[in-house]
């Protein structure tokens, strides 16, 4: 299974062009925007090639399962032709458990605290713009980074994850040199996950 995450796309239409040049989106068994989708924001500047519009328009030709961002309002999904957007989903792929979240509640509350009570392998969130890995009591917490806006110069990127039951791979792409630049590998051993270094 192969699945995408993309997160801060903040309504650059060149970065989802360019996602959709570099990578084949129909590869992928689902595909998840971790939030703030079309606007960019009162704290971040206009990204390159800024069109909410055209953003709208290219991302309804695929099935997208969307986690609401704090730069996402109501007539965000209505143009998006979406009924609802969680703040928060429990997704499972197999025997791997996943909670995604775009991530501003981590701003006013400890990360760890958030992820210590839950019952979940992984924990994928946005908001950053950073993308990052961590391991806190057993849980992998993944952070994509962002599509247009990236921060702490980093790469403009995404990640792939590849599930191969017992294993997880999670791979960062980096958008502006079309390659992975960073990766991970976990192994499933009686419900606790082995990163394999």
């Amino acid at each position: 299974m192969k699945i995408l995450v993309m997160s801060d796309t903040h309504g650059s239409l060149k970065a989802l062009k360019n996602i959709e040049k570099q990578l084949n989106l129909e590869q992928f068994d689902a595909i998840f925007h971790l939030g703030d989708i079309l606007y960019h924001g009162p704290r971040n500047p206009l990204p390159e090639g800024y069109d909410p519009k055209g953003v709208v328009q290219l991302l309804k030709n695929y099935k997208i399962d969307y986690i609401r961002g704090n730069c996402d309002a109501d007539v965000d999904l209505k143009v998006l032709g979406l009924d609802g957007m969680p703040r928060i989903s429990l997704e499972y792929f197999g025997n791997f458990s996943f909670l995604l979240i775009h991530g501003e509640q981590f701003e006013e509350n400890d990360l760890a605290e958030f992820v210590r009570d839950k019952d979940i392998h992984f924990v994928l969130y946005g908001h950053t713009h950073i993308p990052m890995i961590e391991e806190i009591d057993g849980k992998v917490v993944i952070n994509p980074g962002s599509t247009s806006l990236p921060k702490n110069n980093t790469p403009k990127s995404l990640l792939i994850l590849e599930i191969d039951e017992p294993v997880v791979f999670a791979k960062f792409y980096d958008l502006a040199k079309s390659k992975v630049y960073m990766e991970a590998k976990w192994i499933l051993k009686d419900t606790k996950l082995l990163r394999e270094r």
